[in-house]
């Protein structure tokens, strides 16, 4: 397929997506149904680790374009953005979000439905849907459990902006980047992923899905049979103690 509103790069076990409607590249069901067609193209890149969704210009994504929003067209539009989040949540690979300037309304929830976020220092997220007569319905089902709730429903109540050492403090954005040294330091935190072995961060991402949507005795009880199952199954499973017992860096087979 070829794409006219991303863009999709793939070098060696990292692979990036380009949102491409600069300036303010706002989504339509085209290029989200683009997005959806890359996600699963990835599943045939064996080495992959890491996916790093960004936008093209000076924002990563200020919502879908307000066109969409036609109450003939709103089942459709709904439907396909929902498929971005199912997949993303399917993908062996590690997701992260690397925003520069703005993520507003449905570009917030692309970020937050990655499995991590970076931003840039000037960097600002609002989820603007409510002052539309709109609810942002992915933030509403993620944010809750991952920032304070209280805050959570304010910002979906007001859609005030939010800045991104707001979202760091709150646990949301993971690692905040000066905008001069964006580049180098999101590569730095990449090759941090990217050097841990294929396999064993797959079934990382697995083990705190498990325990997402599981009462606590059901995630320890999942996550331990994970362990002995799956885990233990690998190479570097092995090659990891034996690494240590050397006194060598670990030579990860991912597998």
């Amino acid at each position: 397929m070829e794409y006219k509103k991303i863009e999709l790069n793939v070098e060696g076990e990292c692979a990036t997506l380009f949102l491409n409607r600069p300036s303010r590249n706002l989504l339509t069901v085209p290029m989200m149904e683009e997005i959806n067609h890359a996600l699963m193209s990835l599943k045939e890149w064996g080495d992959l680790k890491v996916l790093v969704v960004r936008g093209r210009g000076d924002n990563f994504c200020e919502g879908i374009d307000m066109r969409e929003h036609a109450q003939k067209r709103v089942q459709r539009v709904l439907q396909v953005f929902m498929r971005i989040f199912e997949t993303m949540r399917m993908m062996n690979v590690i997701t992260v979000a690397a925003v520069e300037g703005r993520a507003w309304g449905a570009g917030f929830e692309l970020a937050i439905g990655c499995n991590l976020i970076v931003a840039a220092e000037t960097a600002t997220f609002s989820l603007t849907q409510i002052k539309f007569g709109r609810i942002p319905p992915v933030a509403a089902a993620i944010l809750p459990r991952i920032a304070p709730r209280r805050h959570a429903m304010e910002w979906i109540l007001t859609g005030n902006h939010i800045s991104a050492s707001r979202l760091e403090q709150d646990g949301v954005v993971s690692r905040l980047f000066p905008v001069d040294h964006f580049q180098p330091m999101l590569d730095s935190f990449v090759a941090e992923i990217t050097d841990k072995s294929g396999p064993v961060l797959q079934l990382a991402k697995r083990a705190q899905f498990e325990a997402y949507y599981s009462t606590f005795p059901e995630a320890l009880a999942n996550i331990q049979s994970l362990y002995l199952k799956d885990l233990m199954a690998l190479e570097d499973a092995e090659e990891g103690p034996q690494a240590v017992r050397e006194g060598r860096k670990p030579e990860w087979r991912n597998r």
